[in-house]
Parts: C-alpha cells; sequence; structure tokens
C-alpha cells in the first residue's frame, strides 16, 4: 500500500476588510488555533507579489485547500482571483495540488431561500461556484461541498451560530489523505 498523502489545511482567506468582519471572522477565530490548520490572509499581502515557490512547499505539506472568502457578486474578491491567476495556475500546470482536496468557505449576505432557482438571486451557490469547481476538477483536485453561511445582511449571528460545524469541518480535514 502507497503511503498517505500529508494531512493538515492551508486555509487562504481573501477579506479586503477583514478587521471589520463579523462573519469571516467568526469562521476564522473558530478554527485559527486548531492544529494542522494555516490561516493566511491573502489581502494582509494586498499586491505584494506571491512566493509560488513557498505555496508549492506548504501546500505540497498538506491535503486541503481551502478558499474561505465572502460571496461579492457571486464569486471572490479580487486578491482571491489574483492568487488563483499568478500561483494556482502553475501549481496546476505542474500537478502539484493534484489529489489534494479543495473547500470554498463562503458567506453570503442573502438567505438560504434567495439562492434557489426562483429565488431572488436565481442560482443556487453551487450553480455560482461552478467556475471553482471547474478548476478544482481540471488540475485533479478532489472536489468538496461548499460550505456556506446565508443570510449575513439581517442576522450576523448566523456565523457565530455555524462556526463550531466549520470547526468540525476543519477538524476532519487535517487527517491524512489516503493515496489513489
Amino acid at each position: 500500500m502507497e503511503s498517505p498523502t500529508p494531512g493538515g489545511v492551508l486555509l487562504l482567506l481573501a477579506h479586503p476588510d477583514f478587521k471589520n468582519s463579523r462573519a469571516n471572522k467568526a469562521l476564522i477565530d473558530a478554527v485559527k488555533e486548531l492544529p494542522g490548520v494555516e490561516v493566511e490572509n491573502l489581502y494582509d499581502r494586498k499586491g505584494a507579489p506571491f512566493d509560488t515557490d513557498d505555496y508549492r512547499r506548504r501546500i505540497a505539506a498538506t491535503g486541503t485547500l481551502v478558499f474561505q472568502f465572502p460571496f461579492y457578486w457571486a464569486s471572490a474578491p479580487s486578491e482571491m482571483k489574483r492568487w488563483i491567476d499568478e500561483v494556482f495556475t502553475v501549481l496546476a500546470r505542474e500537478r502539484a495540488v493534484a489529489g489534494k482536496r479543495l473547500l470554498i468557505a463562503t458567506t453570503a449576505a442573502s438567505e438560504y431561500d434567495a439562492y434557489r432557482s426562483g429565488g431572488r438571486n436565481r442560482f443556487t451557490a453551487d450553480e455560482l461556484l461552478r467556475p471553482f469547481q471547474m478548476t478544482a476538477l481540471h488540475a485533479g483536485m478532489e472536489w468538496l461541498t461548499p460550505f456556506v453561511v446565508y443570510g449575513l445582511r439581517d442576522d450576523a449571528e448566523a456565523a457565530r451560530e455555524q462556526a463550531p460545524d466549520y470547526r468540525r469541518l476543519l477538524l476532519s480535514l487535517t487527517e491524512p489523505l489516503q493515496a489513489r
């Protein structure tokens, strides 16, 4: 039997105003001290060049990559897109992310019912996240069901209530992947 792929989680947060965030902060507070979970806010270095070699090394030591961000116009904030364009594209081409898991964790202002067929937003969150799923699958990654916190426009408490679920999910993802 082949040896397992390393475990652990590299969580890339893309939040342009994290210090004033309530929802994403509640989620990060729930997981930032978990053993095997490394958290980085891409906006802490906004505009600075990304070190692809550093990310290659860090991702090699993990089993799961998490992209966490507030849902902006049915997508992620610009620093996440820049990271995908500048780093992920290189690592995918090199197959450095192949076999790893990808989880999208996002917060949405609209309530769950708005993200239904016929709802105010017309599409489900899963449908709107398809480009990320396609990116993961194209890179040979395992796509995980997104973790979405809904209804934050009217109820900032929703993220705090779901934070323990997020913690349990990430804790489960720190276990090593079995080689395929």
